[in-house]
């Protein structure tokens, strides 16, 4: 019986509580513990773990090497245009992929080239402790190995081609989730097939550039 009167008395105690006031408790009891997950859960700047990256840049290129040897000039010029995505795995670095469109002309003669493969980057967050992203600047380093495909003159007989390099530059944040990329890229190509009367060519570019890139958060 005693029992029976302290959970009948509980029981009362309770439903005197008005619902608001045990609501508000619950929340403002918890709310550090759920704000403490979000920020744990969150990437704090554009280069942290979890954040996503796309970029899009126009390069453009001087070019040398063994393919222009018997060309009435040693070298030519080159435009290309290379998107990527990419995902920061730990802070600062990020693993992902680029695809690069490029054409060149000599003369009366064409080369275009459309390759793909991965891209492995480390970018610098240089003041960690910065509260506001826009307006900061973001160095990077990065490396990429491309497989793809020249065409040549129209030929539909195209040519593979290995592309091996690096690039180094900065993002200028505009806002808090876009900025402008200047960069410089450094590339060694090497040509398997017939092209200008070798088995296999090597051709060594340095790009400069500039383009936009955005981060998801």
């Amino acid at each position: 019986m005693r029992y029976i009167v302290m959970v009948l008395v509980i029981t009362l105690l309770f439903a005197a509580t008005p619902a608001s006031t045990t609501a508000q408790t619950w929340t403002s009891g918890n709310r550090p513990v759920i704000e403490e997950a979000v920020k744990t859960i969150a990437p704090e700047n554009p280069v942290d773990k979890g954040s996503t990256i796309f970029g899009g840049s126009v390069f453009f290129s001087s070019m040398s090497g063994d393919i222009y040897e018997n060309s009435d000039s040693d070298s030519q010029t080159m435009f290309g245009l290379a998107p990527s995505i990419g995902y920061f795995v730990s802070p600062c670095i990020m693993i992902g992929g680029e695809i690069e469109y490029s054409k060149r002309s000599h003369g009366d003669d064409f080369v275009s080239l459309l390759a793909i493969g991965p891209t492995v980057g480390y970018y610098f967050n240089t003041i960690p402790s910065r509260a506001e992203v826009k307006g900061a600047m973001y160095p990077y380093v990065k490396s990429f190995f491309l497989y793809g495909k020249a065409d040549m003159d129209g030929d539909d007989n195209g040519v593979s081609v290995a592309t091996l390099g690096g690039q180094g530059g900065a993002i200028f944040m505009l806002s808090e989730t876009a900025g402008l990329d200047i960069s410089a890229r450094f590339s060694n190509m090497s040509a398997k097939g017939e092209w200008a009367g070798a088995e296999s060519v090597s051709v060594t570019v340095f790009w400069v550039g500039a383009g936009i890139t955005a981060f998801i958060l």
